[in-house]
């Protein structure tokens, strides 16, 4: 047989290199207190500027600790997430980075929190008339409102930069360096 009969001209054109792998995710990723301590740091720079918004939107006093009560649920519920879905809570983290630097230009952070203080005061007293927030309950909504409100474009951004940079932080089956697309393993399916 000659060369030219042994070409196929319906053949897929092979590639002279496998794919590139995305990195594998290194163990100090997946440590509990490394998660929870990321967090504790997502929120904490992320903090800033919904505390001086807030203070202007809540009265003196006893509202107040509305807003420590918001923070503190929003906290727990995160290190709740740490425990259980990690890999969902370094998306957040590394997004709540971008909301962070953000507060520069805080149009962001103004449209949740008068969103977040709209629906309290549909829900709380549709017909107040004064500007500031003075029940606890309200301002404790308020705050779960916001943080909710600036979650979300936090864990969007954090999925785009990680797909987009094809970042594995933590994975249950990584892909091992130098892989092809044959070994590749998918993450294990959990059924609850």
């Amino acid at each position: 047989m000659n060369s030219e009969q042994d070409i196929n001209p319906y053949e897929a054109p092979s590639a002279h290199s496998p794919l590139p792998a995305a990195q594998s995710p290194s163990a100090f990723f997946q440590k509990p207190w490394v998660v929870q301590s990321a967090w504790f740091l997502a929120v904490a720079i992320n903090l800033p500027m919904p505390l001086i918004l807030g203070f202007d939107a809540t009265a003196d006093g006893v509202a107040r600790l509305g807003m420590l009560i918001g923070i503190v649920m929003v906290y727990s519920v995160g290190v709740w997430i740490c425990l259980h879905r990690a890999e969902v809570m370094w998306r957040l983290i590394v997004g709540s980075i971008f909301t962070a630097l953000s507060q520069i230009w805080p149009i962001v952070h103004m449209i949740v929190g008068l969103v977040a203080m709209g629906i309290s005061k549909l829900i709380f007293d549709a017909n107040r008339e004064r500007e500031q927030i003075e029940a606890i309950p309200e301002v404790v909504l308020t705050t779960l409102l916001t943080g909710i409100g600036l979650i979300l474009p936090s864990l969007v951004m954090g999925l785009i930069f990680l797909m987009l940079f094809r970042i594995r932080v933590f994975d249950q089956k990584p892909i091992a360096l130098g892989a092809g697309v044959d070994t590749f393993q998918p993450p294990a399916e959990t059924t609850t």
